[in-house]
């Protein structure tokens, strides 16, 4: 009877690690495909409607974190309950919400003047620079097979599509490159608020994260738009399609992250995460009818296998 019971007991623990990993793996990519609407669908709208209403790109990123904010808060629940956080932990959380939102208007102001297509490659300038702050403030060291694919990440995110944007622009700093360094320095705010995601990942409710990074990240862009005086203007299709692009591509996409990362580790989730290029470059193709170019399907290439040969490196930032 024991042995029974013993052999019930393995199979019932290899199906729950089937089905965790199976569920981590599936959040990991819907992670990264919502991720990339954000990349891609704003574009668009920046560029007015029918009735001339163009709304500025901090409208557009307080709306998506205002929405955030109400749709979280009550999901929230009980759970993790802010009067129980201590005030190091709320700090982190109110840094996550300014990060990311920097990093979404620093992507959004720079989306105006490049392409979605570049954008999609440049952002991944975020595992650069993940990289660069091990180095520099963690002491960590590049092995001698990691120098190779960190130079093809770099290579493929920095210098193959800055370099050709700056040979077509006759290498002047134009209004297209000022763009793709725009979508550099998002990726260095994207970098640092995944290292506060991943060390608050364990000690905190996914939502009451999502939650409390929104609010915080509603209430920075408004200080900004009040400061900067910014017009409350947007048309109701514009508000509805950011609504859900925003809900989407940050709120649910930094949920479904966290998680993935307590199911199937950092290694896999970063890995897996790291697709969202790809789904950039379809989502460019399909929905903006961008033409694809040899240097494009390059440097994602490129990254792609940097990206896969450093996955140990990667998962341990």
């Amino acid at each position: 009877m024991n042995i029974e019971k013993k052999s019930v007991f393995k199979k019932i623990s290899k199906v729950n690690l089937k089905s965790t990993t199976t569920l981590g793996i599936t959040l990991a990519v819907l992670a990264a495909a919502f991720s990339a609407l954000p990349n891609v669908i704003p574009k668009p709208l920046m560029e007015g409607n029918s009735d001339g209403i163009t709304p500025n790109p901090l409208m557009l990123v307080f709306v998506i974190y205002v929405i955030n904010g109400l749709f979280f808060t009550p999901l929230a629940g009980k759970q993790s309950p802010i009067n129980k956080l201590s005030k190091y932990t709320i700090f982190l959380l109110i840094l996550l919400g300014v990060l990311e939102t920097s990093g979404t208007l620093a992507y959004t102001v720079g989306l105006q003047d490049t392409s979605a297509l570049n954008a999609s490659v440049l952002v991944n300038g975020e595992t650069v620079f993940a990289i660069l702050i091990g180095i520099t403030l963690f002491k960590e060291k590049l092995g001698k097979r990691e120098v190779l694919p960190f130079m093809l990440i770099v290579s493929g995110t920095v210098f193959l599509p800055l370099g050709s944007d700056l040979y077509h622009q006759n290498w002047e700093l134009s209004e297209f490159v000022y763009g793709d360094m725009l979508i550099l320095l998002s990726g260095f705010f994207y970098c640092l608020d995944t290292f506060i995601a991943k060390k608050i990942s364990n000690s905190i409710n996914t939502r009451r994260v999502v939650q409390i990074m929104s609010c915080s990240g509603a209430v920075f862009t408004l200080a900004l738009m009040l400061y900067f005086e910014i017009p409350f203007d947007i048309a109701v299709e514009q508000f509805s399609i950011i609504s859900m692009v925003g809900f989407l591509g940050i709120g649910v996409t930094m949920m479904f992250f966290v998680i993935a990362l307590r199911l199937i580790g950092a290694v896999r989730t970063v890995l897996l995460y790291s697709t969202s290029t790809i789904f950039s470059v379809i989502y460019s193709t399909v929905y903006l009818s961008e033409a694809i170019t040899i240097i494009n399907i390059t440097s994602v290439g490129i990254v792609m296998i940097g990206i896969f040969a450093l996955r140990q490196k990667l998962g341990s930032e």
